[in-house]
């Protein structure tokens, strides 16, 4: 079964244009991006897995280490008399919330500080085929002393001899050592022991690195997580997680970061309090002496003054009376003024009768009950009104009621003012009397009160500063870490990474992904015409009569009768000429661009489906400058056209007949001649062209390509049709525009396209035979 590919499309003599072309085709993106390229997908794939399962073997177990850590905050109660001392001389070294604690277990110098105790600046290293491992207290090699000279080499390769000596190899050079001398050599200083207990594997290199502490530092810190295991709820519980290859080393790690940072409270806890304590001795010796003066000045103030009782109680109560005759004058004469403003509003003889204010605190009972009837009356008279006139006689009778009711209340505010000025009068004279007995005060007395509270004071103080001393001493001596382990550090049974499931699926996704973007890459930078899509985009208005398809190995073969796919690109060209264009007598002429389109395929191969057609056709060379119909039909090149315009030779004389095809002749191009076209005439141009008209069916031309020189467009007057040729992925898309602007100013004759040299993954539709289940038989 043979299989035949038919064009994507026939276009016959039509000027519709394809609204479809606007919408998205996903199924030729797919075919163009991937089922296309599906080989390269496949490669990719391959390739990716293969980096995948090399970069996995290669990488060593990665385990998760944990530990719970609770924090006790210390209360901050200084107490209700605001313990100065408490509150600004801390017993502790730093804060003690747990999710400042963070901040120190993540510091770079506390974490420093342990991998240089733990000596993990020194990396024990076994290689076995893919695989690397870092080894920890199982290694059979050891180093407790190294200096390096050159830091760039911190790498050398082990390998153990015996339990007595060693080799180091370095930069291809081998040096033979004992265990346990100092090894002086041009890298450094170096102490090797052997750890028998530990046997040396056979398939296995030992290698023993040199790094910086400090990097690796960086690298716990980067892996270190400290989290608060409730932030909302403010739980002082810290949860530490750290990842490390080895499970028992990062286990030491958690243990000796914790035992350290308990070491650093502690003693930051213990510096504070000691430097509190001094301060406190020094005030005490200082109050010390302040108090003992004190004393000396109150005792020598006694005898010098014959004071032998130092209570002041009388003082007391007479100040005490003092102010309490004040406070009595200032609420009388708030009194006073109040009823003062009283009288003045009820002074006014109209019949406007306003709301009198009670308050208990100012009247006695009897103006009480005046007041509260009056103002009944004036409600009563409000709503009144509100219902009638002034004259009404309700109204006028309220009014005298109200008239008597003012001139009572204004009689009783008279005798009420009566009484407070009697009660001033009474109390000015009690102040008087008691601020004479203050000033009858001794003021040897008051003397000595200034000088007994300043010694109360320094005595007071140098108690509380002993309390205080006490306190610390305390502190001192029972100083505890705040820190309470709750689960000690532990390692995970199943490593955390590397996933393998990630790394493959990360492979699969990237063996996918790299075609994808090398394809659209280069597809975003063609700058040839690949697709139908790309020439119709281009040319949207001119028909595309043929799609021919690539060919491979020889191309100046010639279709015969095998029916084959070639041949049957060849009859759909055919076909549509005949059904686009309906002359009689068809002279075409195949052109393109640039050289390598495949014009001369072209138009040798259309005119033998012509010749299979049992049509007189003829093929003509005029790519004067480089001819090659005669390498299609193993001719003789020195026969031709030139030989003709030259007048050496005759039309007859020039032409040559095919041996395979009876109905098919050919002119070829003849000795190359420079400047040989501007030598032809018109007469012989129309000489030439009338005898071949006059004898075939089908003429075609193979001129030199339009978008280098011009002599396709020399021929115009005596063609019928052209035919242009551009070939995918050779022709460029500013070519095409170069001779979009030909057929837009009719230099060519009725134009048309001929897409050459489609590839099939380049085909976007891929019709053929076998696709509908038809093919010819064998």
């Amino acid at each position: 079964m043979s299989e035949f590919e038919y064009p994507n499309a026939i276009l016959l003599n039509s000027t519709v244009k394809n609204a479809v072309e606007t919408q998205v085709d996903y199924w030729a993106m797919f075919r163009k991006y991937i089922l296309n390229k599906w080989y390269l997908y496949l490669l990719s794939g391959i390739f990716c897995l293969g980096c995948a399962y090399v970069f996995y073997k290669k990488q060593q177990p990665i385990y998760e280490v944990r530990s719970k850590l609770m924090i006790l905050e210390r209360e901050q109660d200084y107490g209700p008399a605001e313990d100065m001392i408490r509150r600004n001389v801390n017993f502790t070294a730093m804060s003690e919330k747990a999710s400042n604690e963070v901040e120190l277990l993540t510091s770079n110098a506390l974490m420093t500080s342990v991998v240089e105790e733990l000596h993990l600046g020194t990396r024990y290293i076994k290689k076995k085929k893919l695989s690397e491992f870092d080894a920890y207290h199982n290694f059979p090699v050891y180093v407790d002393t190294f200096l390096l000279r050159n830091p760039k080499k911190n790498a050398f390769e082990i390998k153990v001899l015996n339990k007595y000596s060693f080799q180091i190899v370095a930069d291809h050079h081998t040096e033979t050592h004992q265990f346990g001398r100092l090894i002086n050599s041009k890298y450094g200083k170096f102490r090797f022991h052997r750890l028998p207990s530990v046997p040396v594997p056979t398939d296995t290199t030992l290698h023993i690195a040199f790094v910086d502490p400090k990097k690796i530092a960086k690298g716990y810190l980067g892996s270190l997580s400290v989290e608060l295991t409730d932030a909302k709820n403010e739980s002082s519980v810290l949860v530490l997680k750290m990842q490390d290859a080895v499970p028992q080393r990062g286990v030491d790690v958690l243990d000796l970061l914790i035992e350290k940072f308990n070491e650093l409270k502690s003693e930051s806890t213990t510096e504070m309090t000691l430097k509190t304590l001094d301060m406190i001795d020094g005030r005490l010796a200082d109050i010390s002496s302040e108090l003992a003066n004190a004393e000396s000045i109150v005792e020598s103030y006694k005898n010098n003054n014959d004071i032998y009782d130092e209570t002041n109680t009388d003082l007391n109560i007479t100040l005490e009376e003092v102010n309490s005759v004040e406070k009595e004058q200032r609420n009388l004469d708030a009194q006073m003024k109040m009823l003062q403003t009283m009288k003045g509003d009820l002074q006014d003889t109209t019949e406007r009768f306003k709301l009198i204010p009670v308050n208990p605190a100012l009247y006695d009972g009897k103006v009480q009950d005046l007041i509260q009837p009056y103002n009944d009356l004036v409600a009563l008279r409000e709503r009144l009104l509100l219902r009638g006139q002034s004259a009404n006689p309700v109204v006028q009778a309220n009014n005298q009621k109200l008239k008597s009711m003012r001139t009572s209340i204004a009689s009783a505010l008279d005798h009420m003012q009566d009484d407070l000025s009697l009660k001033m009068s009474r109390l000015g004279s009690q102040y008087d009397e008691s601020f004479s007995r203050l000033k009858s005060v001794p003021r040897k007395e008051r003397g000595l009160s200034g000088k007994v509270r300043l010694q109360s004071i320094k005595e007071n103080l140098y108690v509380y500063l002993l309390q205080k001393r006490e306190e610390a001493a305390m502190a001192l001596v029972s100083n505890y870490t705040n820190a309470v382990l709750v689960d000690p550090p532990y390692s995970t049974l199943d490593p955390v990474a590397p996933s393998k499931v990630k790394i493959f699926a990360a492979a699969g996704m990237g063996g996918m992904a790299i075609p994808f973007m090398l394809i659209l890459l280069l597809d975003l930078l063609q700058n040839s015409v690949v697709t139908e899509k790309d020439l119709k985009r281009i040319l949207p208005e001119k028909n595309i009569l043929g799609v021919i398809n690539h060919q491979k190995g020889r191309k100046d073969l010639l279709i015969g009768q095998k029916q084959d796919m070639m041949t049957e690109r060849f009859r759909s060209l055919r076909t549509n000429l005949q059904f686009h264009f309906r002359e009689k007598k068809k002279c075409i002429l195949v052109t393109s661009s640039t050289s390598n389109e495949g014009k001369t395929f072209i138009a040798t191969n259309l005119a033998a489906s012509f010749a299979l057609a049992k049509k007189r056709t003829i093929v003509v060379d005029f790519d004067l400058r480089r001819p090659s119909v005669f390498r299609y039909f193993n001719g003789n090149p020195e026969i031709g056209l030139s030989s003709f315009f030259m007048e050496e030779l005759s039309i007859d004389e020039i032409i040559q007949h095919s041996t395979e095809l009876p109905t098919l002749d050919y002119i070829a191009g003849g000795p190359i001649i420079p400047n040989l076209l501007e030598m032809i005439t018109e007469q012989q141009m129309s000489t030439f062209f009338s005898y071949l008209k006059g004898r075939y069916d089908v003429i075609i031309i193979d001129s030199a390509p339009i978008g280098i020189i011009s002599d396709g467009i020399l021929l115009s007057n005596f063609v019928d049709n052209t035919l242009y040729v551009v070939r995918s992925s050779i022709t460029k898309k500013a070519m095409v525009e170069k001779a979009r602007e030909l057929f837009d100013q009719n230099k060519l004759v009725n134009p048309s396209i001929i897409f050459n040299g489609i590839k099939k993954q380049n085909d976007e539709y891929g019709y053929s035979y076998k696709s509908y289940g038809y093919s010819y038989k064998k």
